[in-house]
């Protein structure tokens, strides 16, 4: 039986109205469903996600808190009722690249697609350069690093390694967080970018530090303060690279869903 290839992708949020709109624009335009898992938000994402993707599905958590094996059971249970292509992404992760691998298959299929890590790399001692909601976030942020790249151990600073996340056309059973080995990622030219440390002035800040009171697991890198937060970031600035000239046959392919100069 050839399985179908339709495209979903699972999100929960809380308080994310800063980077939907890049997050939701982008992503409207890779995958043919969304359904938005919403953590008791206050802010303006919900009407967000009703704006640029108003055919999307937004369901109320059935979580008191953000920890990480009710969320993976949650999504796990919404996994079980799709067909096609799903993989689970944060808000800071956007899927780029060649979804032409997601051809028909015949067979249960499971893809490990890892990351680039971008990092704010503004010299805040002069004219800071705001993110503008008007153009891509690859267009304004191309300073980072391939965590495949640093080396084993420990990253700088505490920081923690971004792991392979999972595209499948199965139900899958998560651990941990729904991450996996980061050596063994499946494509060079389908990649996660993550965003996570690419605007670190107030809002970025105050997204970081918004989640500890919502989780109750002790041992997480989400419980740290803002001053732990700009340490990390300062270690990690050191790990950075114009990676343009790498991500360039990425967003090639993108250019074939958006019609868009990069």
């Amino acid at each position: 039986m050839i399985m179908s290839t339709r495209k979903t992708v699972i999100c929960h949020f809380y308080n994310e109205e800063f980077l939907l709109p890049w997050w939701l624009k982008h992503h409207n335009q890779v995958f043919d469903h969304g359904i938005m898992i919403d953590y008791h938000s206050i802010d303006r994402s919900v009407d967000l996600i009703k704006k640029y993707c108003p055919t999307w599905e937004i369901r109320t958590t059935k979580n008191e808190f953000f920890d990480s094996e009710p969320i993976d059971a949650e999504v796990m249970e919404i996994e079980r009722e799709l067909e096609g292509w799903r993989i689970a992404l944060n808000v800071t992760e956007f899927l780029y690249g060649n979804t032409d691998h997601l051809i028909s298959k015949d067979e249960m299929t499971q893809f490990f697609i890892g990351n680039y890590v971008f990092v704010d790399m503004e010299d805040h001692n002069k004219e800071p350069t705001y993110l503008l909601h008007d153009y891509e976030l690859h267009k304004q942020r191309h300073w980072g690093f391939d965590p495949t790249t640093v080396g084993g151990g420990p990253m700088p600073g505490g920081a923690m390694r971004r792991m392979n996340r999972s595209i499948h056309n199965f139900p899958m059973q998560y651990k941990g967080g729904r991450h996996f080995d980061g050596t063994k990622r499946a494509f060079d030219d389908l990649m996660i970018f993550y965003y996570g440390w690419s605007y670190i002035k107030d809002q970025g800040i105050e997204r970081k530090t918004q989640i500890s009171p919502k989780i109750h697991e002790i041992h997480t890198p989400h419980h740290r303060t803002k001053d732990q937060f700009l340490s990390e970031l300062r270690e990690q600035k050191h790990l950075c690279s114009d990676l343009t000239e790498n991500l360039r046959s990425i967003l090639d392919h993108n250019l074939r869903l958006t019609g868009q100069e990069w």
